[in-house]
């Protein structure tokens, strides 16, 4: 066997695998490139490689059609990125890392809660362009009010998705006596009460929660469940958060409504084209934070989704079934 891997990988988890196949290891991240899937295929192809690990390329119907693979291992939570139907169809083992982001989607959304909630990113830019003087005292005191914050303990925070990053969440705000407010419909009642969540109507939610954060995965269930109407219930001094993915927001109306300072602001780490765009409208306004979808971008989460893959590969490779696999089937047909 020999595997070919374009994720991001430890050192520690390829000298796991080679045990057991050959490795040929090249990091999208290293690399500085995407692979479509009609190269995909042409690349397995020339290097004779049958399990496939990646984690931003494709793998689509042309790898499936034209390259006999034996695995294929997706360091994602949500692998958008491969044709598990067709790969189901040949036969072909799909294993993902749900929650190798958790912690590091939870810690950047507290930390877009804290700048929001405190106006960091604003009161930086007031100091490093020079525009804070302390000498003038009326006009100190009246920058000191527009740089007077709010606590996040006693608000209501309300958490759209009560899944690995949504606990992560509720975990984290516990620690700030926020009050938890949640919508999940397929979350039961034992996990809103082990991370100390309210069961909430996403009505009620967009009507009185002071920060509102959004975890769900994208899919026709979920796309564009954030509409307009349920914006426009946000209060004005509230703060909106997406992390999750942009199509599950109306991005117009959410900008408009910033732009009329309906709602106080919002932090937004994902957008409909990636990366953004320098003239993307919402880099225009003062009241909102953004990255470029990076909440997963930590060192750890290339531990966990290398030591994730690794074990279910090892299960694999001994005849057991994986803990993380999207097509269990087509293990019992084999």
């Amino acid at each position: 066997m020999k595997a070919l891997i374009t994720a991001n990988f430890t050192a520690w988890g390829i000298k796991q695998l080679e045990r057991y196949m050959e490795v040929i290891y090249q990091p999208w991240t290293e690399t500085n490139k995407i692979i479509l899937s009609d190269q995909m295929a042409e690349k397995l192809k020339q290097l004779g490689a049958d399990i496939l690990i990646l984690e931003v390329d494709l793998c689509h119907e042309e790898v499936f059609e034209q390259v006999d693979l034996k695995l294929v291992g997706v360091c994602r939570g949500d692998p958008l990125n491969v044709d598990v139907e067709l790969a189901t169809e040949k036969g072909v083992p799909v294993l993902y890392t749900p929650g190798r982001n958790a912690q590091a989607v939870a810690d950047l959304t507290l930390g877009f809660m804290l700048c929001l909630a405190r106006k960091i990113v604003p009161i930086h830019n007031l100091l490093v362009q020079g525009k804070y003087n302390p000498e003038d005292y009326k006009e100190y005191m009246e920058w000191y009010k527009q740089m007077t914050g709010m606590e996040l303990a006693g608000k209501i925070v309300g958490i759209i998705g009560l899944g690995a990053i949504g606990r992560q969440v509720a975990k984290r705000l516990a620690g700030f006596d926020a009050r938890i407010w949640a919508y999940d419909p397929f979350v039961p009642e034992e996990v809103f009460n082990r991370f100390q969540a309210e069961r909430k109507s996403l009505e009620e939610i967009f009507s009185k929660a002071d920060f509102i954060t959004l975890h769900l995965p994208l899919n026709d269930e979920t796309e564009g469940i954030i509409t307009r109407q349920l914006l426009e219930r946000i209060k004005p001094g509230a703060y909106f958060l997406n992390l999750a993915r942009a199509e599950l927001v109306d991005n117009q109306a959410l900008l408009e409504l910033l732009r009329e300072k309906k709602i106080a602001g919002a932090g937004i780490d994902v957008f409909l084209d990636e990366p953004p765009e320098p003239d993307n409208p919402f880099f225009q306004l003062d009241n909102v934070v953004v990255t470029p979808h990076i909440g997963g971008a930590t060192r750890e989460v290339v531990e966990h989704q290398t030591e994730m893959l690794v074990r279910d590969i090892l299960a694999w490779l001994e005849g057991k079934k994986p803990r993380y696999i999207l097509n269990p089937q087509v293990l019992e047909a084999g």
